[in-house]
């Protein structure tokens, strides 16, 4: 088998025995990027300008041939991509194989058409409209990308998935937990614990936080609240018990701080492409509430469903890594968030039966979007 970019780079690495903390350190590139272009994990990555410019960075600074390396890199992406056996057994036509099958008086219109658009594109041509989309179609430069790569920590974390109230999570020294809000990837480092054996309410604990990587001391006693404008919801996190090595967390989760655009009425695509580093930090969150008696049917992840008939002013929360089905009897009688949007499923007296799911871009690969449709 032929080698891949990523084991290139990790044996040219290795044969130059450099650790791969010092390449982070020296190139500026995150651990965790790292990791991902030596495993050929490129998915990590926002997109594949960002994957191509780490790989550049890299190669160089391995004295690599960063041309080589792409064209590797495209390698890889080429065979991952399924190709039809009709589409590789097609025979090439040529436009002689055109001029052939098709009359001269049919082709004639189209060359005349072509003419006259090559003729306007010279004409109108100006030397400022081609400089300006240059501009436009600028790729990020190689610093810009880096910078992006330090809003999230090189330390190990551990998903923890959000419940309505509270969550507890239990975070070791040097280590970390990633959550979502809102669909906003949040990271919390455990940088240093002060323990103290015989008083617990002495315990001191630092914590880094991501997007913005800042830096927080917490006791029992002073919890914080964390209230960040990159994310749409304030929580605040309390130190709940420590050992000399560990500190149980708590996390609860406060009132929105963006205010929501009113969303008018919508039965198809949902909100726009939103980018989350892992998968499962993107997160169906379904809340619901009843203006009058109402039956309903949910089913989460394609587990068993849940029936009950509920009553008027009843609350709703789900949360949901894939999918949610719902069938409502009536969907005049029930107010419907997902992912603070609302949506008006149907009139009253009404039956309907819909699904929301989250969707992967087919380009982007870190970015999904919540579709809900017709059953």
């Amino acid at each position: 088998m032929k080698e891949t970019a990523g084991e290139l780079l990790a044996r040219t690495r290795e044969e130059k025995r450099i650790p791969l903390k010092t390449a982070s350190e020296e190139t500026n590139i995150t651990l965790r990027h790292l990791k991902a272009l030596e495993e050929n994990n490129f998915g990590v990555f926002p997109g594949e300008t960002y994957a191509i410019g780490f790989l550049k960075s890299y190669a160089q600074y391995l004295e690599l041939d960063s041309d080589k390396i792409i064209q590797m890199y495209r390698g890889i992406q080429l065979v991952e991509k399924e190709v039809p056996l009709r589409e590789l057994t097609r025979p090439t036509l040529t436009i002689f194989d055109y001029v052939k099958k098709y009359s001269l008086p049919t082709l004639l219109p189209l060359i005349i058409i072509a003419v006259g658009y090559l003729i306007y594109t010279q004409v109108s041509f100006e030397p400022g409209a081609a400089k300006q989309t240059q501009q436009v179609n600028k790729q990020p430069d190689i610093e810009d990308i880096i910078q992006t790569s330090n809003q999230v920590p090189v330390e190990e974390t551990e998903h923890v998935k959000l419940r309505s109230g509270f969550t507890t999570a239990l975070v070791p020294i040097g280590k970390g937990i990633d959550f979502s809000i809102d669909n906003v990837e949040v990271y919390l480092i455990l940088k240093t614990l002060e323990y103290n054996q015989e008083n617990s309410n002495e315990n001191k604990a630092f914590i880094e936080f991501y997007p913005g990587k800042k830096e927080f001391l917490i006791s029992p006693n002073d919890p914080v609240w964390v209230s960040e404008e990159a994310i749409p919801r304030k929580f605040r996190i309390s130190l709940m018990g420590a050992t000399p090595n560990t500190v149980k967390l708590q996390i609860d989760l406060g009132e929105k701080i963006q205010a929501q655009e009113e969303q008018g009425e919508e039965t198809s695509e949902s909100s726009e492409n939103i980018s989350v580093i892992k998968d499962e930090n993107f997160i169906i969150r379904l809340e619901a509430f009843t203006t009058g008696q109402n039956f309903i049917e949910i089913c989460v992840d394609g587990k068993p469903c849940k029936r009950e008939l509920f009553a008027s002013n009843s609350k709703l929360f789900y949360e949901a890594s894939d999918s949610i089905q719902m069938k409502i009897g009536d969907a005049g009688a029930i107010k419907i968030r997902v992912n603070s949007k609302e949506y008006k499923f149907g009139k009253k007296g009404e039956q309907v039966s819909k699904i929301i799911r989250k969707v992967r871009d087919p380009i982007e690969q870190t970015k999904f979007q919540v579709i809900v449709k017709d059953l």
